[in-house]
């Protein structure tokens, strides 16, 4: 179930084919302002992605996954730069 949707395009009025990233609603728990997510029992999904799907698959695939996760909407290409070194 997606609980948050962060759109990092650079582009973003390109639709057609996107990076979708999911990660664990948990992990955002100790950002600033955030909504706790209490983890439950059961699958939930640390991390996983796809490739060249529309915005409208991405969110298709993300809801239907186990556990609160956070979906993030990347460009197709160059999506996941590393800023962590800039």
């Amino acid at each position: 179930m997606i609980v948050n949707v962060l759109d990092l395009r650079e582009a973003p009025y390109r639709w057609k084919s996107v990076l979708a990233v999911v990660e664990s609603a948990a992990k955002n728990n100790a950002a600033e302002n955030a909504d706790v997510v209490e983890t439950e029992m059961g699958v939930e999904i640390d991390y996983a992605e796809r490739e060249d799907l529309n915005v409208r698959e991405a969110i298709l695939w993300a809801e239907q996954l186990q556990g609160k996760v956070t979906l993030y909407l990347y460009d197709k290409d160059g999506a996941c730069k590393d800023t962590s070194t800039s």
